[in-house]
């Protein structure tokens, strides 16, 4: 009988290891899914306002932060919706050369990867811009269109499949 009650024990103090294990598990990845709020790339071109027509223009963002830069615009934040991008000049990130990513900034281009809900009017809105691809379908079944915006960056604009 007492063999059984220590197995039983034994059973009970293993299940609840289980139980806070995982309990403690969840909670940790559920800090470890709020750490990051959001995530803003930040696109440094030689100039900003080729870039910000490009996006208002094109694709509807607005700008919400300003800093000029003598007789232009050093930097710039657009957003649309829940989409937001930072424009910044090559130049305003190496005003300070004590920087460490002042010599890195020039050795982009980034690329871009949007969803969007229609292919067609992407491509429409994309007319007299820089077009590297035109509409193709992935092998993972999506329909994309590569440009290259004013500051040399590329965005793959891409329509998953089931839209």
């Amino acid at each position: 009988m007492k063999r059984r009650t220590m197995v039983n024990a034994g059973i009970i103090i293993v299940a609840c290891l289980a139980a806070w294990t995982a309990t403690d598990g969840a909670r940790m990845d559920k800090e470890r899914t709020g750490m990051v709020n959001k995530s803003t790339p930040i696109l440094h071109v030689k100039s900003v306002e080729p870039s910000l027509r490009f996006w208002t223009e094109r694709f509807g963002f607005h700008q919400t932060i300003e800093v000029p830069e003598g007789d232009h615009l050093g930097f710039a934040a657009l957003e649309n919706g829940t989409v937001e991008i930072m424009l910044q000049t090559y130049s305003g990130m190496q005003a300070d050369p004590a920087n460490p990513l002042a010599k890195a900034v020039e050795q982009g281009p980034s690329f871009l990867f949007m969803e969007v809900p229609d292919i067609k009017a992407t491509e429409l809105a994309l007319k007299g811009a820089e077009i590297v691809q035109p509409i193709h379908e992935t092998f993972y079944g999506s329909k994309e269109i590569v440009a290259r915006e004013p500051g040399g960056h590329f965005v793959i604009f891409a329509q998953m499949p089931g839209h």
